[in-house]
């Protein structure tokens, strides 16, 4: 079967059919890994990995990316993270909270981001649970030039606990110790692409500049509000074996609410940028 493509949203995320992820050659993995990155979040329907296969087609992609909350990890693959609200013995089995359900980039709040996240879908609610995908590309480009200027040159501080944030879990002292906070630039340019886009992670940003806490936060929302516009997002709909694969460079993302007794299980996996490439620029 040949590789099919649709778009999906407003100019980018694209549904790749007619591929196995874990059999997949080198000339069509090349072509996946450029369709991928023109369109910011690509999926892929109907895909059956074991853990050995979904780690070794993320490492095809990138150098692996091992998560810092390692209690969620699975115990034999500790590239996988679960993504749940399953409960075994009263504890969670993955991270699942409330910063889920706000705007975020993956691990903004470390020198060197993850660049691709995957997620697996092994349960998904009957109710609810979608993702939300902004394309932070298209929101800068659309922006008037008076607005630009604001976050031209800009910094923020990006950290693993936002001060206001409730969560559902505490983070470790030895966890916060291996992720100090980070200033990255409000505009990043992508490695490969050459292509501007806005770095937002609302969930994760302490500070804007020389700005205080409560200035930055006006700050952050105005810039939320605008890159959350309809004509910049795309809402996925889970189904059981779906692989969703977003650029951290380019996209932000959150998750809607679902009702706590259904049960929604996700494989997480992620990739870094070569080291020379990995710092946003």
């Amino acid at each position: 079967m040949s590789m099919s493509t649709q778009l999906l949203g407003n100019c980018f995320a694209v549904e790749i059919g007619g591929v196995d992820l874990a059999n997949i050659d080198d000339s069509t993995l090349d072509e996946l890994r450029d369709l991928w990155m023109q369109h910011k979040v690509a999926v892929f329907r109907d895909q059956a990995l074991s853990d050995g296969e979904l780690v070794s087609f993320t490492e095809r992609m990138g150098p692996l990316f091992v998560h810092v909350r390692d209690q969620f990890r699975a115990l034999d693959r500790p590239e996988i993270m679960y993504i749940s609200n399953i409960e075994n013995d009263g504890r969670p089995l993955g991270a699942l909270g409330d910063g889920d359900l706000q705007w975020h980039s993956d691990q903004t709040y470390t020198a060197r981001p993850v660049f691709g996240t995957m997620l697996y879908a092994v349960e998904v609610p009957a109710d609810g649970g979608d993702t939300w995908f902004g394309d932070l590309a298209a929101a800068y480009a659309a922006m008037p030039e008076d607005f630009r200027k604001i976050v031209d040159g800009r910094k923020a501080c990006f950290s693993i606990e936002k001060k206001n944030l409730k969560r559902r879990y505490e983070t470790p002292q030895y966890q916060k110790d291996q992720t100090p906070d980070q200033w990255h630039p409000l505009v990043r340019t992508h490695p490969y692409l050459d292509r501007k886009a806005l770095y937002l992670s609302p969930s994760h940003m302490n500070g804007v500049g020389d700005l205080s806490f409560e200035d930055s936060e006006t700050e952050v929302e105005r810039l939320q509000d605008w890159a959350a516009r309809p004509e910049f997002v795309y809402k996925h709909k889970w189904r059981k074996n779906d692989v969703v694969l977003w650029d951290n460079t380019s996209v932000m993302h959150r998750r809607d609410a679902f009702p706590t007794e259904q049960r929604r299980f996700m494989k997480r996996t992620g990739f870094y940028l070569p080291e020379e490439l990995g710092v946003p620029f």
